[in-house]
């Protein structure tokens, strides 16, 4: 695994931007494997699913590039106030 490129944790993501129990991250994740997979992009580069070792036990989670990360944001549902903040402000910074 490219250290350089998966620089995200799925888990991480939810537990600092989006608390918020409407998100969805496994259905996130399909739709960017999905955008991933209509475009070209190679998913193994961008997305790499891992399991991580907490205080109750093992449990499954991602590994994210930055356009992953970004791409699943993006592609919430969400109709959470916290979660629509963060995607304008992805969009800003993004330029659109």
């Amino acid at each position: 695994m490219n250290e350089r490129i998966y620089s995200r944790y799925a888990s991480d993501l939810l537990d600092h931007l989006l608390r918020s129990a409407e998100f969805d991250m496994d259905n996130s994740v399909k739709k960017t494997i999905a955008v991933f997979r209509m475009t070209g992009i190679p998913v193994h580069e961008h997305i790499c699913s891992i399991y991580r070792s907490y205080s109750q036990g093992i449990r499954k989670d991602w590994r994210l590039s930055e356009l992953a990360c970004s791409l699943i944001i993006l592609t919430s549902d969400s109709t959470s106030s916290k979660i629509r903040e963060v995607q304008n402000e992805l969009l800003d910074f993004y330029g659109l």
